[in-house]
């Protein structure tokens, strides 16, 4: 019947729909074509090992936070690692706006002058993740007595002098570059330098009321929250992969090596050192050691052996444990050890570099390379006076302008309220926020007497 469906003829009316279409509409799908956004560039194995070992980076300041509120008291836990989060803030805006342009020889402010195919980006991304390793570093060093407000600036200086010009100097090829001197991932560009600042802060700061007696002697602050701090060596450990092997992705596997043996020997060192001097494995100490030995391992961690690598971090380690005590003799009051550890640790290994270092571009003078050393001595000595000698003109005239120490009813009573508006703890609180922080019946003029006399 004529109204029956002829299934037969299907095939060829499709074929003559689609031969008449394409006619039609061939213009129109040409032009659409030609309209249509080019291909993304594709990620060079650089750009891309950049971007994940900066990743593994960005979980150190997480790291220092939970050592630095461990380590020191419940009542400023808040102001401790606010410090360190915010600090991390400042450090990649000041980087983007001009450190980042210092470190490349003044090109590139505000990335203004960055290519997706130049590989720019996956740089900033790195060596930003780095400089807030840096800027949270003295937070510990410093906790329990250094005001918000001077911090933001410091870390302000930190991000825009500090670091980028030495980081210029070496990573950038700079003139220090030139000369042989080799940093490969910041023993000294990013902890000596941090820790050179810490100490110049400390000797402004001056030590925590009641650390120390009339007599000079050592009065301990017990740490509030060991499990944090042994929580936040962990972090800094699965970091450290990153830090040190960013710089290098065709050594990943020999860098790792070394870094979890430089760690795990330090870790030892100092836990043998304790046993043999208290007879007990002093966990904050061991950490110190363990820390002290990535920091050294960072500046040569892909031209020193597996061998090398744990005599660099029993030296580190040991160095670290006596540098603590002679800091406290001083009456340097460094509540997580950060002097002691990165600055230390860090300008021992570039001298380590120097001594051990068998690559084929990099030898230290055990295997015949005496300029080597030279050249690492001349950085490390260079390094000192800039981080160290800048760091204290700075930081003192900023105190003129805006006090570095807050007053010393805040210090007793806990820098949490004063300074960030809440309390770490809440729920634990068991002296008055508007107190001393010791006892009630200490009063406001007590404390401030008792603060100018260890002063004087």
């Amino acid at each position: 019947m004529w109204l029956t469906r002829d299934d037969s003829n299907k095939p060829l009316g499709i074929v003559a729909l689609a031969v008449t279409l394409s006619s039609v509409l061939s213009g129109p799908l040409a032009r659409a074509a030609d309209a249509s956004p080019p291909p993304l560039p594709t990620l060079s194995s650089t750009a891309a090992w950049q971007l994940l070992a900066g990743a593994l980076i960005w979980l150190m300041p997480a790291g220092l936070a939970m050592l630095a509120a461990g380590l020191t008291r419940a009542k400023n836990a808040s102001h401790t690692t606010f410090m360190t989060f915010f600090g991390c803030a400042i450090a990649v805006v000041a980087f983007w706006a001009g450190g980042f342009a210092v470190v490349h020889g003044g090109s590139g402010f505000f990335l203004s002058h960055s290519d997706l195919r130049s590989g720019s980006f996956s740089s900033f991304f790195w060596q930003a993740s780095t400089l807030c390793v840096a800027v949270s570093i003295p937070v510990g060093a410093l906790a329990e007595r250094w005001s918000l407000k001077n911090f933001y600036v410091s870390a302000l200086f930190i991000s825009w002098v500090l670091f980028p010009f030495f980081a210029c100097w070496t990573w950038g090829g700079g003139w220090l570059a030139r000369l042989g001197f080799v940093d490969l991932a910041g023993s000294g560009v990013v902890h000596a330098l941090a820790g050179l600042f810490a100490l110049a802060g400390a000797l402004i700061l001056g030590p925590r009321i009641g650390r120390y007696n009339r007599d000079g002697g050592l009065i301990p602050i017990p740490a509030h929250n060991i499990p944090l701090t042994l929580l936040g060596s962990f972090l800094l450990v699965v970091g450290w992969l990153g830090f040190n092997m960013v710089g290098a992705p065709d050594s990943a596997a020999s860098i790792a090596t070394v870094t979890i043996l430089t760690g795990a020997s330090g870790g030892i060192t100092a836990a043998t050192f304790m046993i043999m001097t208290t007879r007990k494995p002093d966990p904050t100490i061991t950490i110190n050691g363990l820390l002290a030995g990535l920091v050294a391992s960072s500046a040569g961690a892909a031209w020193i052996s597996p061998v090398a690598a744990v005599i660099i971090s029993v030296i580190a380690s040991l160095l670290g444990c006596v540098s603590v005590q002679v800091l406290d003799k001083w009456r340097i009051d460094d509540p997580v050890g950060a002097i002691s550890v990165h600055g230390v640790g860090g300008l021992w290994g570039l001298l380590a570099v120097g001594i051990f270092a068998n690559g084929n571009s990099v030898t230290g003078c055990l295997h015949g390379g005496w300029g080597q050393l030279g050249a690492q001595i001349l950085g490390a000595l260079v390094l000192v006076l800039w981080a160290g000698g800048v760091s204290c003109i700075f930081l003192k005239t900023l105190d003129w302008f805006i006090p570095m120490r807050v007053p010393p009813e805040v210090e007793l009573e806990g820098l949490d309220i004063s300074e960030t508006g809440l309390i770490g703890y809440p729920d634990f609180q068991i002296v008055s926020p508007h107190t001393s922080g010791f006892s009630s019946s200490l009063s406001r003029l007590a404390s401030r007497k008792e603060y100018e006399h260890e002063k004087n």
